[in-house]
């Protein structure tokens, strides 16, 4: 999630509060508390999904999630729809990260991981 612009981890949501922690570099890691109204999601853009671990094919014009060999483990065009090995949309127009990490985690049973702390905001 976004507080104030920061990229920040959401660690517990209990009723109308949503504890958060900072994961830019060289913040502590200490547990602040937000209201809802503080908070914005994070958008899903390329940089976002560079950052993910997805590499895009300029000649295919899809990202591709590859953690070992050479078989994809999620495919996402330009539109971010995760797409079937045929090219169709199998989930259309993802908006946000934690949209993509919840697609992730059922599709694969664990968690994806940003590869840098730092994401580029409007």
């Amino acid at each position: 999630m976004l507080v104030d612009k920061n990229l920040q981890q959401v660690s517990m949501i209990t009723g109308e509060t949503v504890f958060t922690i900072d994961v830019e570099e060289g913040h502590e890691q200490k547990a602040s508390e937000q209201s809802f109204e503080q908070i914005e999601s994070v958008p899903l853009t390329d940089d976002v999904l560079k950052q993910c671990g997805f590499v895009y094919h300029d000649y295919f014009k899809f990202w591709q999630h590859i953690t070992t060999g050479i078989r994809s483990e999620m495919d996402i065009n330009s539109d971010y729809d995760v797409i079937d090995f045929m090219r169709r949309p199998i989930i259309k127009k993802m908006a946000s990260l934690h949209q993509l990490q919840n697609v992730y985690f059922m599709l694969k049973g664990r968690e994806l991981k940003l590869n840098e702390t730092t994401i580029a905001t409007r």
